[in-house]
Parts: structure tokens; sequence; C-alpha cells
């Protein structure tokens, strides 16, 4: 029988512990395997329904060290995963990223799901670019969250709630 291995999965919205998403990763069998943060700036905004969106920095003065959690996700979780984070559908895509382990000096590869390139820049200029950037996804933002069962019908709801949201002017500040 051939051996499967894990892949540590670094998480910094709904999946994480008390999180709206992370009964679905608890499923899985992914044991937690530490907080981290990332290792360099990346921009983290929240999109539509309060979703959380982790984007690479898009100018040299852009990002933050976002905090988040680890978790050690099986072959069969990988592709649960990639299904909730709408991988297939052109959402998310699931990116190598360097963390540093909290409370250590240790830094390691690990997966994230980041927004999909064909429109990340955008939504992190419709967003308000570096001033609407965070360093973590809280308790107040998924207070906001709208789960899948709550959005627009059938399983592009978030895209089309992504794309309508590029598609308006923002807000007057």
């Amino acid at each position: 029988m051939e051996a499967t291995t894990a892949t540590t999965v670094f998480v910094y919205g709904t999946l994480k512990r008390g999180f709206p998403n992370h009964p679905r990763l608890a499923a899985s069998g992914s044991p937690f395997a530490g907080a981290a943060s990332t290792a360099a700036p990346v921009s983290l905004v929240i999109g539509p329904y309060s979703v959380p969106f982790l984007i690479p920095a898009p100018t040299p003065s852009a990002g933050r060290l976002v905090s988040g959690e680890l978790f050690s996700a099986s072959p069969s979780a990988l592709a649960d995963l990639d299904l909730l984070e709408g991988t297939h559908l052109g959402v998310y895509e699931r990116r190598r990223i360097t963390v540093l382990v909290d409370g250590t000096s240790r830094e390691i590869e690990a997966e994230a799901y980041f927004a999909n390139a064909s429109y990340a820049e955008d939504l992190w200029r419709r967003c308000g670019g570096e001033a609407a950037e965070i360093g973590e996804y809280t308790m107040e933002h998924a207070a906001r969250y709208v789960p899948p069962s709550g959005r627009s019908p059938g399983v592009s709801g978030l895209m089309d709630a992504v794309r309508g949201f590029l598609a308006t002017t923002p807000p007057d500040k």
C-alpha cells in the first residue's frame, strides 16, 4: 500500500479554529499543527459576503504579515478543501507560501488559498488597496460572514458576487 503524504495548509480566515468553516476542516481529520504568520507581507482583504481573500502584495509597499493557523491535511482532505475553496471554478488557487511558526524562528513551506490571479489585483484595488488590508481575519469579520447556503444559488455564487462587486464603484469615504 502506498503511503499518503500530508500537506501543511496555512489557513487565515473562515477555516481557523472557532470560525464558520472550521467544522469542515475538523471533519476531514486534519490536525492542528500550530499558529503561524506569513514570512513576507501579503495582502488580506475582505470581499463580498465577508469572505477573506489572500493576495500576493500587488505593490512594493503593499501587504502585511498575516496571522493564521497550520493544519496537516491528507490528500483526501486537501481535495475537499479545494472543492470548498472553488479552485475548480477559479475562485481561489492553492499556492505555496513560506510561514513563520509562532514562538519560533522556524520558517516552513505550506500551502494557502489565494484569490485567483485572474481577479486578485482588481479585487485588492476595489476593496481599497493598502488602506483595506488587514493582518488578521477576526471574529468581528466572521460575524458578517455569509455561508454558501445564504448566498446566491449555485456553486458560482461567490464568483458571481466577486464579479458584481468588481463592477461597482466604491463608495466615497
